[in-house]
C-alpha cells in the first residue's frame, strides 16, 4: 500500500484532503505535529460548535418540511447543549449567550432569504473520492472532499456549496468564487464545477450606533423582512432617575431606531448637513420627521425585528478548461506529502514577518518556539485510542474555518 502519512490514531492514510493539504503547504512541520503527532488546542473554540450546530439546525429546516420556526427552534435546542461547558469564544462572539442571539437570528433570517438562494432538493455532507494515479503504482492514492450542501435546480444543473459561519462578508466581485482554493478542489473531485459559499457572518447583537448594518426579521411599515437596512440614529434606554425629595424622576427612554436604505440615510445627511443659522434645532427636528413621514426613515420600535448577522450567498463557476489544472496542482501536492512521509522530513516553513507571519498566530508555538509550561496549558496530545473520525472532523473543521 502506497501511504501519505500514519495519522494520530494509527491509521495508514492514503487520501488527502482541502484542509490536509492546505496545512502542509503553509507549515510542514505544523502539518506533523498535528496530525501525526496528535497535537491539538486544549480548549474547543465556540466558533466550531456553532458552526455545527447553525448547519445542523438548517438541515433539519429542510428534511423536516420548511415549517416556519424550525430552524431557529432546533438551533435553540443544539447550543443550549453548551450552555455550561468551557468553550473559547472571540471578542467578536462574546459569550455563550452572544451567539445564542445571533444563531437565533441567522436561523431566523435563512428561513426569510431561502426563496431568494439557489437552494433545491438538497443532499447534505456528501463524500466524494477520486484517484490521482489510476491503474499504476500509486493507485491507492485519492483526494477526499466532504461537500455540505448538494443543490439540484429545476433545470437539472447542480451546485455545490459550502457553508461558512464567518467574522467578515466575502467578496461580490465577479469571478473571485472561481479563485478560492477549496471550491477549486470541489470542483475537480466532483466533476461539478458550478460552486458556491453559504456565509452566515456574525455579529455582536446590541452594539449599534449611525451606520451599522441591519436586515429585518419581521415586516416594519413598508419594509418587509429580508430588507437590508442602514441605522439612521439609534435610541438606547436610559434609567430614570430615582426620585428623592426635592428631585423629579426623569422618565425612561424607550429603546428604538430609525432605519433606511443607504441612500435614504444619504438623504438624510445631506438634508440636515444644509441646515443652519437661527433655529436650526426645530428646523433638523422638522426635516428629520418629514424623512419619516415620506418613508425615506423608518422607526423600528421592537429590537426582535431587526439583527445585525448577515446571510449571502456567493456563487461562481470553475471553468472547465481549468480543471486539468487544478488536478495536476493537488498531484504536485500529494507527491510532496509522500516524500516527507517517506523520507521522514517534515522541516518548519513559518515566519515571523509579513507576508509570511504565521508563527505568530499558530497554536504549535510552544512547541516549536520551545515552552513546556504554555504547551501543557494550550495543548494535548491525542493517541491511537482516540476516536478518528471525531478527531480528523474537529481538526478539519478549525483547519478550513
Amino acid at each position: 500500500m502506497t501511504l501519505l502519512y500514519r495519522s494520530a490514531s494509527g491509521r495508514d492514510v492514503t487520501h488527502a484532503s482541502s484542509s490536509s493539504l492546505d496545512t502542509f503547504r503553509l507549515c510542514r512541520r505544523k502539518f506533523k505535529l498535528s496530525r501525526i503527532d496528535g497535537w491539538k488546542q486544549r480548549d474547543k473554540k465556540g466558533s466550531l460548535e456553532f458552526g455545527k450546530c447553525i448547519e445542523a439546525a438548517i438541515q433539519y429546516y429542510h428534511d423536516n418540511g420548511l415549517k416556519p420556526g424550525d430552524a431557529p427552534d432546533e438551533f435553540r435546542r443544539l447550543w443550549l447543549k453548551w450552555a455550561d461547558q468551557p468553550l473559547k469564544y472571540t471578542d467578536q462572539e462574546g459569550s455563550h449567550s452572544d451567539l445564542y442571539k445571533m444563531g437565533v437570528e441567522m436561523t431566523r433570517l435563512y428561513e426569510i432569504l431561502l426563496p431568494t438562494f439557489p437552494i433545491k432538493n438538497p443532499k447534505w455532507q456528501l463524500q466524494f473520492l477520486k484517484k490521482l494515479w489510476p491503474g499504476t503504482q500509486y493507485d491507492d492514492l485519492e483526494f477526499m472532499a466532504y461537500v455540505d450542501l448538494l443543490s439540484t435546480l429545476e433545470d437539472g444543473s447542480r451546485l455545490l456549496i459550502d457553508i461558512k459561519t464567518a467574522k467578515s462578508l466575502l467578496s461580490v466581485t465577479p469571478g473571485m468564487m472561481a479563485l478560492d482554493g477549496q471550491l477549486r478542489k470541489y470542483a475537480w473531485v466532483s466533476g461539478i464545477n458550478e460552486v458556491g459559499f453559504l456565509n452566515f457572518v456574525k455579529a455582536r447583537p446590541d452594539e449599534f450606533k449611525k451606520g451599522t448594518n441591519v436586515t429585518l426579521l419581521e415586516d416594519v411599515g413598508e419594509w418587509k423582512a429580508g430588507q437590508p437596512l442602514v441605522v439612521a440614529r439609534f435610541q438606547s434606554p436610559k434609567e430614570a432617575v430615582v426620585a428623592s425629595e426635592g428631585v423629579k424622576a426623569a422618565p425612561a427612554v424607550e429603546w428604538g431606531m430609525w432605519v433606511g436604505t443607504e441612500e435614504g440615510v444619504q438623504l438624510m445627511d445631506k438634508t440636515l448637513e444644509a441646515i443652519s443659522g437661527k433655529g436650526a434645532k426645530e428646523a433638523s427636528s422638522l426635516a428629520f420627521v418629514n424623512l419619516v413621514i415620506n418613508g425615506a426613515l423608518v422607526r423600528v420600535y421592537d429590537r426582535a425585528k431587526i439583527t445585525k448577522t448577515r446571510i449571502q450567498f456567493v456563487r461562481g463557476t470553475i471553468p472547465e478548461a481549468e480543471l486539468k489544472d487544478i488536478g495536476q496542482a493537488l498531484g504536485v501536492d500529494m507527491f510532496a506529502l509522500k516524500a516527507a512521509h517517506d523520507s521522514g522530513c517534515y522541516p518548519m516553513d513559518g515566519g515571523v514577518r509579513f507576508p509570511n507571519a504565521i508563527c505568530s498566530w499558530c497554536e504549535m508555538l510552544p512547541i516549536c518556539n520551545p515552552d513546556p509550561k504554555r504547551r501543557d496549558e494550550t495543548l494535548i496530545q491525542i493517541g491511537p485510542a482516540v476516536q478518528e473520525d471525531e478527531w480528523l472532523r474537529e481538526l478539519e473543521s478549525e483547519e478550513t474555518e
